[in-house]
């Protein structure tokens, strides 16, 4: 399984190929904020992505559209859309 780190609080939680990042908070009680409940309409629950990109779904529109193409400069993603790509490695991301 796949490890995933919850910053600043330092959960360390396990996830599988496929499952998103706010999957994976919200069954370990990290609190993500949102309003859709991870449907990429509300755009609140963003994190930043500190290490592990690669072990991440690549951006997609519903993404775009919230968070723009700056990516490479903010590092945010919206949790409910970045998914783990492979059952090893680490992601460690910042929740605000």
């Amino acid at each position: 399984m796949a490890q995933v780190t919850f910053q600043p609080g330092g959960v360390v939680a396990r996830g599988v190929s496929g499952e998103s990042l706010f999957e994976i908070g919200r069954r370990n009680g990290v609190p993500i904020s949102t309003s859709c409940a991870g449907k990429a309409s509300c755009g609140l629950c963003r994190v930043v992505i500190r290490a592990g990109e690669e072990f991440l779904t690549a951006m997609g529109p519903l993404e775009r559209r919230h968070l723009g193409n700056v990516y490479f400069i903010t590092k945010q993603r919206l949790s409910c859309q970045a998914r783990l790509v492979a059952d090893e490695g680490d992601v460690t991301i910042e929740v605000p």
